[in-house]
């Protein structure tokens, strides 16, 4: 198969974004009509959190889309409440922490309800709001505009803890119809940022759902590397940091040691 560049892969325009918002938004309401009694209990690998407080974050994100000062009181929270932890993880924890304890059937509630209106204002937001910028903490080598955040970021998260939530349960993950169009924004995100510099030109195959054949880094490939390709996206973005790749030496070792922000 025909490697993707993928610095070439470009993009995904806002009506897509919103196509992978909404498919994600509504396996999200079918899986957590899904859970049931102690299922909500069941640690994830997301550090210290259970299945609800991963319903919890996602709420709270939906709800500093929807609230102006929603994010920054959170976020100065987080600095409080916890000093020691690095201070955007801090305040997705504070996410969590404020819809602990919630009844079960008052989080699918809210999750609908949130979500429903965040993604009508991330369609509507006018460009000039779009463009402004930030850095997140552990990150600063590179600015995050809000467009990004809310069109691509989002939508990945979403994603990525649905399926921390079917290991949790045991089910297995459907990475839905779009998985294809989620990794290759990852893909794009490796070399549109500082996350590829320093490391060979590789070819990396990623099978199973979502998967494809792209090129990584400038120059002459120096090997190729073979990993399933959700997978990997739990790799980059730090939850697996021993991931079953194969293939040449340096090409594997470049592909399983990459990182960025999820």
């Amino acid at each position: 198969m025909t490697a993707v560049l993928a610095e070439q892969i470009g993009r995904a325009d806002r009506a897509r974004c919103r196509v992978h918002r909404d498919a994600e938004l509504q396996a999200w309401h079918e899986l957590l009509a899904s859970i049931l009694g102690d299922e909500w209990q069941r640690r994830t690998v997301c550090d210290e959190w259970d299945v609800a407080d991963i319903a919890g974050h996602l709420i709270g994100q939906a709800e500093d889309v929807n609230k102006a000062f929603s994010f920054p009181r959170r976020y100065r929270k987080a600095k409080r409440v916890y000093p020691d932890v690095l201070r955007i993880d801090a305040h997705m924890m504070v996410q969590a922490d404020e819809h602990r304890g919630t009844p079960p059937a008052a989080l699918r509630t809210k999750f609908d309800q949130v979500w429903a209106k965040a993604t009508r204002k991330i369609s509507k937001n006018p460009e000039l709001i779009r463009r402004v910028s930030m850095t997140i903490d552990g990150f600063h080598v590179v600015k995050f505009s809000l467009g990004y955040i809310q069109d691509i970021l989002l939508a990945r998260d979403l994603w990525m803890h649905r399926d921390d939530v079917c290991q949790a349960l045991g089910r297995p993950f459907d990475a839905g119809p779009y998985a294809g169009e989620l990794v290759a924004q990852v893909m794009y995100d490796l070399m549109d940022g500082p996350w590829w510099e320093d490391r060979p030109a590789v070819e990396v195959e990623l099978t199973g759902q979502g998967g494809g054949t792209y090129k990584l880094g400038r120059g002459e490939p120096v090997g190729r590397a073979t990993v399933d390709a959700v997978g990997y996206m739990r790799t980059v973005s730090g939850r697996d940091d021993a991931p079953a790749v194969t293939g040449d030496p340096v090409a594997a070792e470049a592909v399983a040691s990459c990182r960025m922000p999820f």
